[in-house]
């Protein structure tokens, strides 16, 4: 015998059937998020993490005009002794920004002697770091000389033998340039009876050329 359902059983099936349909499309659209969400937050953190830590390769060559913090003297200072500069000018690797105008560098004295009777006093210095985001790296820089002429029997030994000696006065045109383009530069005193003193002031620009590529992190803005 065939049993008839009744109209509140039909609506009873009826509403089970929508809920059982209704939470199955619920789980399938979050299952469906899930991985879209996971893969968004993975692309922000490497794109995060690669800006954070992007470096760049500056050249051989690459130049960096310093002006000089520590003020270096063939008459008190010494060999191996170390200096403080900053940049005069931003350090780019073509459009990126490396280092901003102010970065602080470090140098240190290769020569440093002092004027005797005959002798002019000398000053040779290079570049051995730079600090970017707080830490430091090492730089291999062209470096600098001074050279005091000698008293007037051993004038030859001074600018007619190719040292460019004078005062510095501190602005581009002024500036001391590496000797491995011929300039050798600094602020010179005294007699004819007795060798020039050479001392470098703070406040000097100084030239440096990069001898070796280095490379460096972006500077954080």
């Amino acid at each position: 015998m065939v049993r008839h359902m009744t109209i509140k059983e039909r609506n009873l099936i009826g509403w089970s059937t929508t809920a059982v349909i209704s939470v199955a499309g619920i789980l399938l659209f979050s299952s469906l998020g899930l991985p879209s969400a996971s893969a968004s937050a993975a692309n922000e953190s490497q794109a995060s993490g690669a800006g954070s830590n992007s470096t760049v390769t500056l050249p051989a060559g690459t130049r960096l005009m310093v002006r000089m913090v520590d003020a270096v003297d063939s008459e008190t200072s010494q060999p191996d002794q170390r200096f403080r500069g900053s940049l005069e000018a931003n350090l780019m690797a073509g459009d990126v920004l490396v280092a901003p105008k102010g970065t602080t560098v470090f140098g240190r004295l290769l020569t440093a002697e002092s004027a005797s009777g005959r002798s002019g006093g000398q000053l040779e210095f290079d570049l051995t770091d730079i600090v970017i985001n707080g830490q430091t790296y090492s730089l291999s820089t062209s470096s600098n000389q001074a050279q005091g002429q000698g008293s007037s029997s051993q004038a030859a030994t001074g600018a007619s033998a190719g040292g460019a000696v004078g005062a510095i006065t501190g602005g581009l045109g002024g500036a001391i340039r590496g000797a491995g383009a011929g300039a050798v530069a600094g602020h010179v005193a005294g007699g004819n009876t007795r060798g020039e003193k050479v001392k470098v002031p703070a406040g000097t620009l100084v030239e440096f050329n990069l001898e070796h590529p280095v490379s460096l992190p972006v500077a954080a803005r």
